[in-house]
Order: structure tokens, then sequence, then C-alpha cells
């Protein structure tokens, strides 16, 4: 028990790297394109999914049983980190602003549908 509660911090610190990394893919890409807004919204959501997906279907491989309940929990656990850091680091408002509920409903459902297909790690 003690290796999957290990591995399911390693696996999250997978994805900020990998989030890191696509981030600053996507920064790139906006400062090309001279700032475009839409670009960078859009790009943020996808990272997001390709995030929650990636720690989905890692965990949910790891884990092998109850796939779908730990994609849920990664993307949760990502996404709370993001609003905690949010809060503290930006000063977001929580109350009324809709982009936090649709960020984590991201999450949620990109790191669910990770672990549904993610394939069960046989063990010898």
């Amino acid at each position: 028990m003690k290796k999957k509660i290990r591995n399911f911090f390693i696996i999250l610190g997978i994805m900020f790297l990998f989030s890191l990394f696509l981030l600053g893919l996507l920064s790139v890409i906006v400062w090309k394109m001279d700032g475009a807004g839409n670009v960078l919204s859009a790009g943020v959501v996808v990272v997001y999914i390709l995030t929650n997906f990636l720690g989905g279907l890692l965990l949910g491989k790891v884990m092998g049983q109850q796939k779908f309940f730990w994609g849920v929990v990664i993307g949760a656990c990502y996404y709370a980190i993001l609003l905690a850091a949010g809060v503290l680091l930006a000063g977001t408002k929580i109350p009324g602003n809709m982009q936090l509920i649709s960020g984590g409903m991201i999450c949620v459902i990109s790191g669910m549908l990770g672990g549904m297909i993610a394939p069960v790690e046989k063990n010898e």
C-alpha cells in the first residue's frame, strides 16, 4: 500500500512537470502569434486535458483496480493544488467564478477518462 501511495505522489509530480513543459511550449506559440488571447485560453484547456488524462492513465495502470475512481482522484488532486496556488499566489476570487467550476470539471473528467482506459498492470 505504501508503494501505491508513493506512486500516486510520483505520478502527481510527473503531471506537474508535464504541465510545465506544455505551458512552456504554449508560451512560445502565443509569443510567435503576438499574444493571441484565444489561443492562450484554448491552450490552457488542452494542457489541463492532456495532463489529467496522462495522470489518470498512469495511476489507473499502477492501481489496477477501480481505475475510474483513481482517475477522478488524481484529477481532483491536481485541480485542488492549482486552485490553492491560484488563491494563495494570484489572489483568485472563488465566489461566482464559473471558470473555476469548468476547470475543475475538465480536470476530473479527463483524469477519469485516462483511468478508464488504463491497461491493467500484470503482477507476476
